[in-house]
């Protein structure tokens, strides 16, 4: 049986033509990879030289598994075993590595390479992360993906089959989630974190290099979480975000949004869970008007509020207490809150992203938000009406700011739990 090595790389933004394509300009960050000869020639996308079969015929699914399009997706059949299977059709093309989007993710499913007439399991699950790239340690005629007739809902977005050789420029590694993290941005929905948090996340996370977490309070679905990742990637966020399991709602005010993702005391045990985990020293959230009256806008920041305290507090949640330990943040910003306001400044340009600003990053990943393009909602001109630079610290545990133009003023990056 063929070893099994695999890093669970995460490639989803593929700005030179995997998946998706875009008219904006990428400044690529440099991967070095271990082992990997400076000469040796980048792996090419050989998808649309191959010949694809599935177990399902209902669709033209190779079309769809090639298509850049999130939308559309292959599902396994229920109650059989589920496969999909590429061949290059050019004689002598070998396959070195393969790339996965799973709508959702699976426990049980394989990567199997074909050895003669049979299959060899070259990668088995389970992935913790729905986005997995797999270099295969000897190249391949063949592969194929299959999930046992148990698997439930399985579903495939896209796919991308390289030839052998080093790994592509155009391929996102991403990294696990910080559990010790500078500072923590919790949105509410996918584009949020770029509408009202304007240049925020690419001036922390890829400027200033400080442990960046990205959190979202709802779900919105699979093809706004693939866009989501293409946004963060673009603005420098290497490290994976969380997304929490509460369903993407509009309920008309707080009370019914609360019955609806299972009672406060549900979201508030999950943001305390989310605190203790990644351990942010600051938490940039939403304003507690819901920007434009969200009422899950409202929800996420009033929570926020709670669970400040609530995450020091080993009575709150037991179950994460014991898990993470207790946690006390150092500082609490709302946007738009009248305490303590202080004004970023999002037209600093930044070397780590060719020198475009903050709030152009922002512009730019939300381009990535295909499934959004049609709402009268965006970076230029929401997070200009609800400006996405002012923010108020409502809660510290090292004093007011002086500055007023840094989130983490005060903060010491060098330690751990503060004291």
């Amino acid at each position: 049986m063929m070893k099994k090595t695999v890093s669970l790389f995460f490639a989803l933004l593929l700005l030179t033509g995997i998946f998706a394509s875009s008219s904006a300009e990428e400044e690529e960050e440099e991967i070095l990879l271990p082992d990997t000869p400076a000469s040796e020639e980048a792996a090419q996308n050989i998808s649309a030289d191959c010949s694809w079969r599935f177990s399902t015929k209902k669709q033209n699914y190779k079309k769809w598994m090639t298509d850049g399009n999130f939308n559309t997706s292959w599902q396994k059949a229920k109650k059989t075993d589920g496969w999909i299977e590429i061949t290059p059709k050019t004689p002598g093309q070998l396959i070195g590595s393969i790339y996965i989007c799973l709508d959702i993710q699976q426990d049980q499913w394989e990567l199997q390479v074909r050895y003669g007439d049979g299959w060899v399991t070259a990668w088995e699950g389970p992935s913790p992360y729905v986005h997995v790239f797999i270099p295969l340690d000897s190249p391949a005629e063949a592969v194929r993906f299959w999930f046992p007739k148990d698997t439930k809902r399985a579903k495939v977005a896209e796919i991308a089959v390289f030839s052998p050789g080093s790994t592509p420029s155009e391929v996102q590694i991403w990294e696990p989630t910080f559990e010790n993290a500078d500072i923590l941005f919790l949105a509410t929905h996918a584009d949020d974190e770029l509408i009202f948090f304007g240049g925020g996340i690419p001036t922390y996370a890829s400027e200033k290099k400080n442990k960046t977490v990205v959190a979202y309070l709802a779900d919105c679905g699979a093809r706004r979480t693939h866009e989501l990742l293409n946004g963060l990637w673009s603005m420098g966020v290497r490290n994976y975000p969380v997304i929490a399991p509460f369903k993407d709602t509009a309920q008309k005010t707080m009370s019914k949004e609360y019955k609806e993702m299972g009672g406060q005391a549900a979201v508030r045990n999950w943001m305390v869970s989310l605190f203790r985990q990644v351990k942010p020293k600051v938490v940039v959230t939403h304003d507690v008007n819901g920007e434009y009256g969200h009422a899950q806008h409202k929800v996420c920041a009033a929570v926020a509020k709670i669970a400040y305290d609530a995450a020091a507090d080993p009575s709150v949640d037991s179950a994460s207490a014991e898990a993470y330990g207790t946690w006390q943040v150092q500082k609490l910003y709302l946007h738009l809150a009248k305490e303590n306001r202080i004004t970023m400044d999002w037209s600093v340009p930044l070397s780590s992203l060719g020198g475009i600003t903050g709030l152009d990053a922002a512009i730019r990943a939300f381009t990535f938000h295909v499934s959004q393009q049609e709402y009268d909602m965006n970076v230029t001109k929401t997070g200009k009406r609800y400006d996405n630079r002012i923010f108020g610290l409502v809660r510290t545990e090292v004093g007011p700011d002086e500055a007023c133009d840094d989130f983490l003023e005060h903060i010491d990056l060098s330690s751990g739990q503060p004291e």
